[in-house]
């Protein structure tokens, strides 16, 4: 089946339209997606990382929870860290390997939840396909977002909520620049509160993870095995890392299956 640009994969009205969208469920479909993924998810982190990571340790730059274990770049008192140019362009190369990561994520989320899986070679090849469509709508959401938190916080966190599905809306329904936007406000209306409550809990873990793994962990090692702890770390960054990119996937899924009743065969029609 093939569909056609700016379409969204078909959906049944005889479905139930009167399944919940739950916050519950998000987080537990979330993690289940992440622990049957996680090596596949970790191994392109890995690779997006690479440029950074690479060029900080030949420039000698010092990296937060990496080569300066001991650095807390949120400290007030830290002395700000003073970059040559060739981290900026292995910066840029890292965000343009991100982005075909996260293409390739959504495919592989989609994938998952419609029970079939993808390959490496294919996730990659999503990413790359749908590269500049993603790219627009992330500059046009960002815009957008520092006009909300100009003007107020609290309109600045609805944005947040309201373009929270706009990546996986660009990879899947191919709608150009503005209509991942508009999509996304009208999937997430009526449930912007349950999207906060989801991603607020996520963002606790992740800021539990992160603290754990930079600072704590190499702390602990620190008297036996300096490198040891901050190896782990890393390892637990990369690894709980890729939640990021599964949580706007599933909110996507969970939407459009409370909005528009859609099934496991439906969603799998996105890739045919």
């Amino acid at each position: 089946m093939t569909l056609e640009a700016g379409s969204p994969p078909p959906v049944a009205p005889q479905q139930s339209l009167s399944r919940q969208f739950e916050v519950g469920t998000v987080i537990t479909r979330t993690f289940s997606v992440w622990r049957s993924n996680v090596l596949t998810f970790s191994l392109l982190t890995v690779a997006s990382d690479a440029p950074i990571v690479a060029m900080s340790l030949i420039a000698g730059v010092p990296i937060p929870g990496m080569t300066a274990p001991n650095r807390n770049p949120f400290h007030p008192g830290q002395t700000p860290l003073s970059f040559p140019t060739s981290i900026w362009f292995a910066y840029l190369a890292t965000m343009v390997l991100v982005l075909i990561q996260v293409g390739g994520i959504t495919q592989a989320v989609m994938s998952h939840l419609s029970g079939k899986r993808v390959s490496v070679p294919e996730m990659i090849t999503a990413g790359l396909k749908r590269f500049f469509p993603m790219l627009g709508v992330i500059l046009v959401s960002y815009l957008m977002l520092v006009f909300g938190l100009v003007l107020l916080i609290v309109p600045g966190v609805i944005l947040v909520c309201a373009l929270s599905v706009t990546i996986p809306v660009s990879v899947l329904e191919r709608r150009g620049t503005f209509g991942p936007i508009s999509r996304s406000f009208f999937l997430t209306k009526g449930h912007r509160l349950a999207i906060f409550l989801a991603a607020l809990i996520f963002f606790v873990v992740f800021a539990a993870v992160y603290t754990f793994g930079s600072f704590m962990l190499p702390t602990y090692t620190a008297s036996f095995s300096p490198m040891l702890g901050t190896m782990l770390g890393l390892a637990l960054n990369i690894a709980f890392g890729s939640l990021a990119w599964i949580l706007p996937c599933v909110i996507y899924h969970d939407l459009r299956v409370a909005k528009e009743g859609l099934d496991p065969q439906q969603l799998s029609a996105v890739f045919d």
